[in-house]
């Protein structure tokens, strides 16, 4: 795996131009502008424009912040699939199935199944 390379120019560039995004977007569809956006990412601009040692700080609380997601975030999100489209369709399935697709209940004596099949060499020649 790649080391991480510090770059708290870019870290604060990408920040403050985020808050930028946001801003615009509220300005636009929302027509409820987010003042606290724009002033944030001015401030952030000018953070990492003055003070090296700031932007240092505020890349590492931005990255101990993903750390914290990264461990949050996927498993809300697995959570969700599971128990909005996964649970649903294996409850309906078991509830409307006729058959026992897993053979899990001995209707027979064996599970073994005869196959009356004749090989032949052309049989033989292409087997997949």
């Amino acid at each position: 795996m790649k080391e991480f390379k510090s770059n708290p120019s870019q870290t604060m560039l990408t920040i403050s131009i985020g808050f930028l995004i946001l801003y615009v977007y509220g300005l636009k569809s929302l027509n409820n502008p987010f003042e606290w956006a724009l002033m944030l990412s001015i401030g952030i601009g000018i953070i990492g424009i003055v003070s090296k040692q700031l932007s240092q700080k505020v890349e590492w609380l931005w990255m101990k912040l993903a750390w914290l997601l990264s461990y949050i975030v996927p498993n809300i999100l697995l959570s969700i699939v599971f128990y909005v489209f996964l649970f649903p369709i294996a409850t309906l399935s078991k509830l409307f199935a006729k058959k026992d697709p897993l053979k899990l209940k001995r209707q027979k004596g064996s599970l073994f199944a005869d196959t009356n099949k004749c090989f032949d060499a052309k049989s033989m020649e292409n087997p997949w």
